[in-house]
């Protein structure tokens, strides 16, 4: 565990960076298996899951060519990742559950590393917080409008707020000088709480009947 902790403290935002691809990218690949596409669809939407957000964050911050077309290293996890989802949604537990726990990890995660990657190429705090957010909620945007099915960000207030909450809160521990994997560790752990919050009692969200699967919108 010592090691682990000197390993996030001392490159703590890539590692979080490599956690938050496998972790979208999952999800991408849940929500598409609950739209019952093949496997190509899989793949596709968990790509676009993992790295929409952060295309988007590049384009408007002027970060060109994006972060995966200068380095395709991370399409090599990105892909598997995607994959996995076969796993999980095999394992007989709630799929409207284990999706909305695995993409607000991944909302989490982003908020952060958005944040801190426009911080280092020296954009304005405010700057650096909004495209925590964009980087945290557009994946999973563009993923839902792929899969038919009511995005997060346009019917759940808590899933924007929360990343919101995690950016602001790694921006401002930066400013007051705390380690950088502690501000980021502080800005995901209440990202997260405040959605595992949203999701356990239900804050903010519209009651759907039936858990499985959630809000997909079928077109004849």
């Amino acid at each position: 565990m010592s090691v682990l902790l000197s390993l996030i403290l001392d490159k703590g935002v890539p590692i979080f960076f490599y956690a938050g691809l496998v972790v979208f990218a999952m999800s991408g690949g849940l929500r598409a298996i609950q739209a019952q596409m093949d496997l190509f669809g899989v793949l596709m939407v968990g790509l676009v899951t993992a790295t929409g957000g952060g295309t988007i964050r590049d384009i408007l911050i002027g970060s060109l060519p994006v972060n995966w077309v200068a380095d395709p290293g991370p399409l090599a996890i990105v892909l598997p990742s995607s994959l996995l989802a076969y796993g999980v949604h095999h394992l007989g537990w709630s799929q409207r559950q284990i999706f909305n726990w695995v993409d607000g990890i991944g909302m989490a995660i982003f908020s952060v590393t958005g944040a801190a990657i426009t911080a280092k190429l020296g954009h304005h705090e405010v700057i650096c917080i909004m495209m925590g957010v964009v980087t945290a909620t557009f994946g999973s945007l563009i993923r839902d409008i792929l899969c038919n099915v009511v995005p997060f960000l346009l019917r759940q207030e808590i899933y924007a707020t929360a990343a919101l909450l995690g950016a602001t809160l790694y921006v401002g521990l930066q400013m007051l000088g705390v380690d950088e994997a502690i501000s980021a560790l502080i800005g995901m752990s209440s990202a997260l709480t405040l959605r595992g919050m949203a999701i356990r009692y239900k804050f903010n969200v519209r009651e759907v009947e039936g858990e499985e699967p959630p809000q997909i919108i079928r077109r004849d």
